[in-house]
């Protein structure tokens, strides 16, 4: 009888993320036991409640995350630009990020790297290992190298993109959300049997999908409660996609051994969404933003700035949002916005207008929406400042969504009845590792550092993050190389499946999806 063949060696390290991962759902769950490979990882893992990104958002918290950086040092706020002189619909690429990433002090230390499905990644970087990125544009290059989905295809352990499988309005999307997660680990187990590296990551992202749409039906006193219907599973549906994670991560946890470093993450988490503010609408109110007829946004604006008929009016406008979800608004500055309205001079002065305007602002159950307005130099201190919106909205009630609606009510439903929370989640298992929860939180920025402390790698100077010391257990940690701030790996090309998308454009399908999503 020939002998087995060998195994594949074990990564040093494996990252799963969970988008919009939280304790305050997976400690009860695992408490009933309906968890049991997430449980046991926790239970030997050093743990705490992450200090997230303003706004808890994907695409600043992974960046965060894979740069040890907060916004105002990598320089991504949104899934769009947002600040488009023209208003407009600019994809944010992974060359946007504004410096070195832990894959590149990494690819310059002699690690490989097995990256999946990791959301501001595309397109894919000249690294070694492989890469499936994760694209919000329609596109077959979206891996690293360019044979790998034709591969992934052949074994039968293929996956479509995030953007291909988000929520489109249809509820059968929870056993469809099921399938995605089971798509995704068999293409990654795969890849770590077939080509295996010293560090390993994959986000799973359908947690914060199911929870942005099917919150309400497993909270009895939300604003939108709705029975589900008999058979549907849907009260259920929080509790079976982090079950489906729990498989996931079991299944992953095979593929690695006692000295592998484990780590389990989130971007942010996720809790009760109950209303959203329309803030177009209540700009104009307070005359600091006009609209006018019209079913389209004008030339070059984006579609989120049209709505019921009319479009605003920038020309008249003095303040608008420039991106949903971005929790920021926008001085329209006359030579800075194409058709900024704004003396340079005047800034600072609409600034502060547009702060006492929104600064004791309360919702519908009467709480404070806000707890602060600040500005972008406050909110985001660093080289990467400018990239982001002139004001910052702090929530105060995060169960409030601000929206681009023009048109309507101020107030109305949130259309996702999960959103997003500043505290998220995290757990490190290693040799090296005091396991335990920690008191109080921890920050996102930190936890990169620490799984590189723990591989003996460095990082350079220049970021916010710092290794956890009070779990590394006799670890001779290195100290920051400044080399690591400029090695950078090349970004690869970017396209659809069709053509190229012009710069500046917005592409429909992308859109489209988000919105379906209530990102839009």
């Amino acid at each position: 009888m020939p002998p087995s063949p060998p195994s594949p060696p074990c990564p040093r390290a494996l990252v799963i993320g969970i988008d919009g991962g939280t304790f305050d759902v997976i400690d009860p769950l695992v408490a009933q036991g309906r968890l049991p490979h997430i449980g046991k990882l926790l239970g030997q893992s050093a743990r705490a409640v992450t200090d997230c990104t303003w706004p808890a958002h994907t695409a600043p918290g992974w960046s965060t995350f894979v740069s040890a950086s907060r916004p105002g040092g990598h320089g991504i706020y949104q899934f769009h630009d947002t600040q488009d002189p023209g208003y407009g619909a600019r994809v944010t690429r992974s060359a946007d990020l504004g410096r070195t990433s832990a894959w590149d002090w990494l690819a310059a230390q002699g690690r490989t790297l097995g990256l999946v499905n990791i959301p501001m990644s595309h397109p894919p970087a000249e690294l070694p290992g492989y890469q499936v990125t994760w694209p919000l544009e329609r596109t077959l290059r979206h891996c690293r190298p360019p044979s790998l989905l034709r591969e992934l295809a052949a074994a039968k352990a293929h996956f479509q993109s995030d953007l291909a499988t988000m929520f489109r309005g249809d509820m059968a999307y929870l056993e469809e959300a099921e399938r995605n997660v089971e798509a995704r680990v068999r293409s990654v187990r795969h890849l770590m049997t077939t080509r295996p590296t010293d560090v390993v990551m994959v986000v799973l992202t359908e947690a914060d999908r199911v929870g942005h749409h099917y919150w309400h039906f497993g909270e009895p006193d939300h604003p939108g409660h709705l029975p589900a219907p008999e058979g549907s599973g849907w009260d259920a549906a929080v509790p079976r996609i982090y079950q489906a994670v729990d498989r996931a991560v079991g299944e992953l946890l095979e593929l690695a051994d006692e000295d592998t470093s484990v780590v389990l993450v989130s971007d942010h988490g996720l809790g009760t969404g109950r209303h959203a503010l329309a803030l177009h609408m209540l700009l104009e109110e307070a005359g600091l933003l006009a609209t006018a007829p019209g079913e389209r946004p004008e030339e070059g604006a984006a579609s989120w700035f049209a709505g019921a008929g009319r479009h605003v009016d920038f020309r008249r406008t003095r303040v608008y949002m420039p991106v949903p979800g971005s929790y920021g608004l926008n001085v329209n500055v006359r030579g800075r916005q194409l058709r900024g309205c704004v003396a340079p001079r005047e800034r600072e002065r609409v600034m502060e207008e547009t702060a006492g305007l929104l600064a004791g602002l309360t919702g519908p159950d009467g709480r404070r929406v806000f707890r602060a307005v600040v500005p972008r130099e406050e909110a985001y201190p660093g080289p990467h400042c400018g990239r982001a919106p002139d004001l910052l909205l702090l929530p105060d009630d995060e169960s409030v969504l601000p929206v681009c609606d023009v048109g309507g009510e101020v107030w109305r439903p949130s259309p996702q009845t999960g959103l997003h929370r500043h505290r998220g989640m995290w757990a490190h298992r290693s040799p090296r590792i005091r396991p335990g929860r920690l008191p109080g939180t921890v920050a996102l920025t930190d936890t990169m550092p620490t799984l590189l402390a723990d591989l003996g790698a460095s990082w350079p100077p220049d970021v916010h993050g710092a290794p956890v010391h009070d779990v590394l257990a006799g670890v001779d940690v290195p100290p920051p190389d400044p080399r690591l701030a400029t090695v950078r790996a090349a970004a690869g090309p970017a396209g659809t499946a069709a053509a190229e998308i012009p710069a500046g454009t917005e592409d429909a399908y992308t859109s489209e999806r988000l919105r379906e999503m209530g990102y839009l």
